[in-house]
């Protein structure tokens, strides 16, 4: 019996090893190193080179910067440039409302003060409008006409809005009374809205995600869903108040329960505003203020970011902007010769004792034939005024802050003439227009205000 079994054992092994050497053999060699696997039934791919057995390992993806909130004024995102003959003081961005139709917009505001039918002639002229100083003085008559608002359409589409500030509005305590027309008590701001290219919208999106804080509604989330698409979505800087607003709106199919929930469980300050309800979330620094819109069934989300850790760049200096000191530094001059003499020359009494009794003197020398000599007094707030035409001239004393108009030399009739013939303008109105001119001549070639211009540092 043994030997019966030895031999069955031995003809299995043969055949065992028949079996084995009628594989065929590939062709190619073998990789030096194969690569492990932890299926033992996977066999390697030996029709490819020994490296391309192994998956290449994939590049780090080189990490983006986060955008800052005051980005928004820097010329990738700002579609006007800082560049403004006013001071801008807040920029934002919104996207999705029912209220632009679908549309995402940028909105820049700027605060102005001094004569306005500089303010909207300057508007009007980078605007596209076309319009001559009659034309421009019919849109500041349509602002006055509307207790300090205008709007108008620009040739590229932009939106410009003119209105007076409100004194006590918050949002504009900084600025200014311009005292011109009448309309005293505060300054007006400047607004130019911009449809935002499709192709940019995207950009302009991560500009709001990357400044909103899901981790600061992290102790509300059990009531709803705080990640959000940013179909619908904002962000606003205001460099005057130092601080910077993102928001984002949730739609959900039932606001009002969600609402009910956490004014149950919780221990929030609650308050009405504008016929919805509100509340407030602190989380480390950030501060979230939640809307509940019942009707429309959206949560909106604002988030406040304070002290902007950048400012913009602060105004230029005089020499900077191409004025010219005298030996004892009291009074600088800025000319302009082409194409014709334009100067500008400003004496503050800081500065020392100064042989003029002027601040400021303005000279355009090419207005219809006539020759323009504009002084300012501080002392008294006077501006005296004066033209002269072949061998012919003639004065009056302004006063804007008082909206006042004085001492016609020779007398009232020449001045209303000579003026009028020179600013196309009759009655009252024609003391308005050289002041403005000065004005434009000043936001154009320095842009700022004559105001600004005169308190900006020497160097």
């Amino acid at each position: 019996m043994k030997r019966i079994l030895s031999a069955l054992l031995i003809v299995v092994l043969l055949c065992t090893l028949t079996a084995c050497s009628n594989q065929p053999v590939e062709p190619s060699e073998p990789p030096e190193s194969p690569p492990a696997t932890s299926d033992p039934a996977e066999t390697p791919d030996n029709s490819m080179p020994p490296e391309s057995t192994a998956e290449p390992t994939p590049e780090p993806t080189p990490e983006r910067e986060p955008y800052a909130a005051l980005d928004i004024l820097e010329a990738e995102f700002n579609p006007f440039g800082m560049d403004m003959p006013i001071t801008v003081f807040a920029a934002s961005f919104n996207k999705g409302s029912d209220k632009m139709e679908g549309k995402a917009q940028f909105v820049l505001s700027m605060t102005g003060s001094g004569n306005m039918f500089a303010v909207v002639a300057y508007q009007a002229d980078v605007a596209g409008l076309g319009l001559d100083d009659a034309g421009k003085m019919e849109l500041l008559d349509e602002y006055v006409a509307n207790d300090g608002f205008l709007e108008f359409t620009g040739k590229d589409g932009r939106i410009v809005t003119i209105k007076r500030a409100d004194p006590n509005d918050d949002r504009y305590e900084y600025v200014e009374s311009d005292g011109s027309h009448g309309i005293s008590g505060a300054g007006c701001v400047v607004e130019l809205t911009y449809n935002i290219p499709d192709a940019d919208i995207e950009k302009y999106t991560q500009l709001v995600q990357d400044n909103y804080s899901v981790d600061a509604l992290s102790p509300i989330a059990d009531y709803f869903d705080t990640a959000t698409d940013f179909a619908e979505c904002g962000i606003t800087v205001n460099v005057y108040k130092d601080e910077a607003r993102a928001y984002a709106v949730y739609y959900l199919p039932d606001v009002i329960s969600v609402q009910q929930i956490m004014q149950a469980n919780g221990d929030a300050k609650w308050w009405e505003w504008d016929g919805m309800t509100q509340t407030a979330l602190m989380y480390d620094n950030i501060e979230s203020k939640l809307t509940f819109d019942t009707e429309g069934g959206a949560i909106t989300v604002e988030q406040l970011q304070t002290e902007l850790s950048v400012r913009p760049a602060a105004e230029g200096s005089l020499t900077a902007l191409g004025f010219g000191f005298d030996d004892a530094g009291m009074c600088g001059v800025f000319e302009d010769r082409e194409p014709h003499y334009i100067s500008v020359a400003i004496a503050r009494p800081e500065w020392g004792e100064f042989n003029e009794d002027w601040n400021i003197e303005f000279i355009d020398t090419a207005i219809k034939g006539y020759s323009l000599r504009i002084t300012y007094h501080a002392k008294d707030g006077r501006y005296h005024i004066s033209v002269d035409k072949d061998g012919e001239s003639c004065a009056y004393d302004c006063y804007p802050e008082k909206d006042e108009f004085g001492w016609e030399y020779p007398d009232i009739e020449t001045v209303h003439r000579m003026f009028g013939d020179a600013f196309d303008s009759q009655g009252k109105e024609l003391y308005y227009p050289a002041l403005a001119h000065f004005e434009q001549f000043v936001q154009e070639h320095f842009g700022m205000s004559a105001r600004e211009l005169y308190a900006a540092p020497k160097q």
